[in-house]
């Protein structure tokens, strides 16, 4: 959650983008009623994500994460999505023993972004949790829906607040080099490498020194 204040190189966006990627293996055994496909759930996700992030309808939105969650109780996006959904409805109580799961899922899986945000949402940090659930739509958007221009505007509005997040600084250049955008990208590159250098971040300052020396 991937990234309360200094996400770790493309290891945190990785972790996180397994919260809405992982696929689940959700075969039948023999003799048995069969369960939901994978894709089922996948779908059931993408439609959750769009009620609570496009439509902002969270009642919507709670009832899909909730079927994920009946098929796989321990699913981890529908898990913590079924929380920031309850959340948006103004239903904190409900929301509270699944931010405690999410913490318990999160530490198990050494996922420390996820796991410092569902503690801020737990501590009744808003700004905290606003941002990593800003972070997470714009990931979400990224690299599930591939809807570059959407992601850009997420990292942007992390940014405003933040101007030195190290998760949005190199995930908002990766957005806008998969918007064909590089020349946009470039400084925000040259930004990652400085931070990178400077928090002994070597393979995040790899990253950004190779698409640095690529064209533009």
């Amino acid at each position: 959650m991937w990234y309360l204040d200094r996400s770790r190189s493309c290891r945190p966006s990785c972790k996180l983008a397994l919260v809405f990627l992982a696929p689940l293996l959700l075969g039948a055994w023999p003799g048995c009623s069969p369960k939901p496909a994978a894709n089922d759930d996948e779908a059931l996700m993408k439609a959750g994500l769009e009620a609570l992030q496009t439509r902002h309808d969270p009642e919507t939105a709670i009832a899909d994460f909730r079927k994920v969650l009946e098929h796989t109780p321990d699913h981890y996006g529908a898990t913590f999505q079924l929380a920031t959904a309850l959340e948006a409805a103004g239903r904190r109580d409900e929301a509270r023993p699944l931010w405690e799961k999410m913490v318990a899922m999160a530490e198990s899986h050494q996922d420390t972004e996820t796991a410092a945000s569902a503690r801020a949402h737990l501590a009744g940090d808003a700004a905290g949790a606003s941002e990593a659930v800003t972070m997470q739509a714009g990931l979400d958007a990224l690299y599930q829906r591939h809807d570059s221009a959407e992601a850009i505007a997420q990292f942007r509005k992390v940014l405003e607040k933040n101007p030195t997040h190290y998760g949005a600084t190199f995930q908002l250049a990766t957005a806008l080099d998969a918007a064909g955008k590089p020349a946009e990208a470039r400084p925000l590159w040259e930004k990652m490498l400085q931070m990178a250098e400077a928090s002994k971040d070597i393979e995040t300052a790899d990253k950004a020194r190779a698409r640095l020396h690529s064209t533009p």
